[in-house]
């Protein structure tokens, strides 16, 4: 079963760049024990996944950080699966070897526009792609725990076409927050799509 605090993530977290093509990732300039973003101590409890300028994030801010799911971000086995496609699609994860499936959406127009960006397309069918996962209280805004992870070859095309079907489809608001508002109220079925999914990974496999 998912955890609905999980089923967020489509608030914005910053402004960064214009839209560009993303060819090469940068690191996050952030690091454990540093400020997600200088000046911010508060976050909403939840999930958000983004793709900019620093390539792909997973960042999940928790309002208690528990030893265990500080152990599971750094060290845990990981598992991801993609569930939908345009106007939104599911990021599916679970962290740690006894943890449950959560999800987060990603409509890449409902992303901040001065950091939206497309992943080039990648000639070598082999291109991982890597997934930096952070931990953020909620009630510090400090980052307790990150790591990042390669996803599979076939994950990475997937995921990137996705993202760039969704930047080159004309916005419709009424479409998108449609099939958001399925997403989750959905959700009781959401662990057997995840299951139903055609393309998932492990991390680094």
């Amino acid at each position: 079963m998912m955890n609905s605090d999980h089923m967020q993530g489509l608030f914005w977290t910053t402004s960064r760049q214009g839209l560009s093509l993303v060819e090469r990732p940068r690191v996050p300039s952030y690091r454990v024990g540093e400020p997600l973003i200088a000046g911010r101590s508060r976050w909403p409890v939840g999930v958000q996944y983004s793709f900019g300028v620093e390539g792909h994030q997973l960042t999940l801010f928790a309002s208690t950080i528990h030893p265990r799911i500080v152990e599971d971000v750094r060290l845990g086995d990981a598992e991801f699966a993609l569930v939908g496609g345009s106007p939104v699609f599911l990021l599916a994860y679970r962290l740690g070897a006894t943890a449950e499936w959560n999800a987060v959406p990603f409509g890449w127009h409902l992303q901040h526009p001065e950091s939206r960006a497309v992943p080039a397309s990648h000639p070598s069918p082999e291109n991982r792609a890597l997934l930096w996962i952070s931990l953020v209280g909620a009630n510090d805004g400090i980052i307790h725990a990150q790591r990042g992870v390669a996803l599979s070859p076939a994950f990475t095309r997937t995921l990137h076409r996705a993202i760039q079907n969704q930047a080159t489809a004309l916005f419709n608001p009424l479409d998108c927050m449609l099939a958001l508002s399925e997403i989750l109220r959905d959700e009781p079925s959401l662990s057997r799509r995840i299951d139903a999914a055609n393309v998932r990974t492990m991390a680094n496999a």
